[in-house]
């Protein structure tokens, strides 16, 4: 019996009570190493993306939507914690997020029956906290499966949430964009003309702390084959939203779909991410398709932060916000057209970012790292995004009265981040945490850890 006539026949004995409306479900997609400029409803030449460009028409669009941290862990407890990586401290194993609410604890202690489907990568550090069904595989699985798990969760049963009447939360983590980027069938092939074995392997041998010189002709089949990984979890996604369709559960749910971090190939002489906070890693997708169509088709402009997900979610649901929280909702902003937003700050080891406008301001150190190969000529790199998208053109020098600015504002932030970390460690019984030899493996193997 296939997936699709098993939910029909459980919403028939279920006597179709799913199809009542009720509370707002809640979904939240993350799609791993997924950069906004190669998504279509970005504008990307290439039709990576058809189904999400349908669910784009539907809701919000974020034009500038950015992460606070351009790697998967940081990354993903920054929006379920609405802190910035230096309070919630997930990189130093010492987590204000052990215990901290997250955005899943928050919404079960509302009556939210709860389920994430994670990659291996976020078994660990408080991430399963709030759930009811957490999964967390020991190996790397496709899109599809993840997407079958959750579907079996959700409606495998008539005791499942939705066919008995309780608001649901998924989180599920789709890590197929991720290097080592190997689409199947055919998918693989999409944007080749051929798929050949040894750029797999070219693809697979960068570490993401890495520089790496590849030809014209090498680097356009690497960035074909992370283009299938994207037009294929795009695909599986497209059942999956027919599927909550048939469920007849689409429609009263609250869909929040991100990327945690861009990917780069070599724009600024690196591969991959976790390197740096230029845009190929920093700005991501970021698309809220609220239900019954309100703000269907709007298209918001200006700059706006992973930490603000979770707020925004909250003040949807009227379900008040985190006690500590650096992000702001969006939806007052959404219903004006214009959200306005604090600055945006993205972390990387020992260099961050703040964007302010269209004025971005990197601080870096003076010094090479493990996590930042390649240091900069100066401790500053300033750009206009307005007029220089890619960051070719450093303009530090010919503008010492924005650097001071804005590195005035770090400052500030600086000060703001030990202070929020300081009213947790005095408010909360925050313990250092212990990594399992396997999970250590785990990040090693994607370059997160030495």
């Amino acid at each position: 019996m296939t997936f699709r006539i098993l939910l029909l026949v459980v919403l028939s004995l279920a006597g179709g009570c799913a199809r009542e409306i009720g509370r707002p479900n809640v979904i939240l997609i993350s799609m791993d190493t997924t950069r906004a400029d190669h998504l279509g409803v970005y504008g990307y030449e290439r039709e990576t993306t058809p189904n999400l460009s349908r669910l784009a028409g539907e809701g919000v669009v974020f034009e500038q939507a950015y992460t606070q941290a351009p790697w998967t862990v940081a990354s993903h407890m920054s929006v379920f914690t609405s802190l910035y990586p230096p309070v919630h401290k997930v990189a130093h194993l010492t987590p204000q997020s052990a215990t901290v609410k997250l955005l899943p604890e928050l919404l079960h202690d509302a009556g939210y029956s709860t389920a994430g489907f994670v990659a291996p990568v976020l078994d660990g550090y408080g991430f399963a906290k709030g759930f009811d069904h957490y999964a967390h595989p020991h190996r790397y699985r496709s899109a599809e499966i993840m997407i079958h798990q959750a579907l079996e969760w959700l409606a495998g049963d008539p005791n499942k949430p939705a066919l008995r009447g309780q608001p649901f939360f998924i989180f599920l983590h789709l890590f197929d964009p991720h290097h080592t980027y190997d689409p199947p069938w055919p998918f693989d092939t999409a944007f080749l003309s051929s798929y050949r074995e040894n750029i797999l392997e070219l693809s697979a041998s960068h570490p993401f702390t890495q520089e790496k010189d590849l030809s014209p002709d090498e680097l356009f089949e690497v960035v074909g084959l992370y283009d299938g990984e994207i037009a294929y979890t795009d695909w599986a996604l497209g059942r999956f939203f027919d599927e909550l369709k048939e469920l007849g559960v689409y429609d009263n749910t609250l869909i929040a779909l991100m990327g945690d971090h861009g990917e780069g190939f070599l724009e600024h002489g690196l591969m991959n991410h976790g390197n740096s906070v230029y845009e190929e890693l920093g700005r991501i997708p970021l698309i809220l398709r609220f239900p019954d169509g309100r703000f269907r088709g709007r298209r918001v402009k200006s700059p706006v932060r992973l930490i603000d997900l979770t707020p925004t979610i909250l003040d949807y649901l009227r379900e008040g916000q985190p006690v500590f929280s650096q992000g702001l909702s969006l939806l007052a902003g959404i219903e004006r057209d214009e959200p306005g937003t604090d600055p945006v700050f993205t972390y990387v080891g020992y260099s961050e970012s703040i964007r302010d406008g269209s004025w971005k301001l990197i601080r870096n150190p003076p010094y090479r790292t493990k996590m930042i190969p390649r240091s900069a000529k100066t401790n500053y790199e300033l750009f206009d995004l307005a007029n220089d998208p890619e960051e070719k053109y450093n303009l530090a020098a010919e503008n010492p009265e924005e650097v001071e600015r804005l590195a005035r504002a770090m400052e500030r932030m600086d000060e703001a981040n030990q202070e929020i970390g300081d009213r947790i460690n005095a408010e909360l019984d925050v313990q250092p945490m212990e990594l399992t030899e396997e999970q250590k493996e785990r990040l090693r193997a994607l370059g997160y850890i030495q």
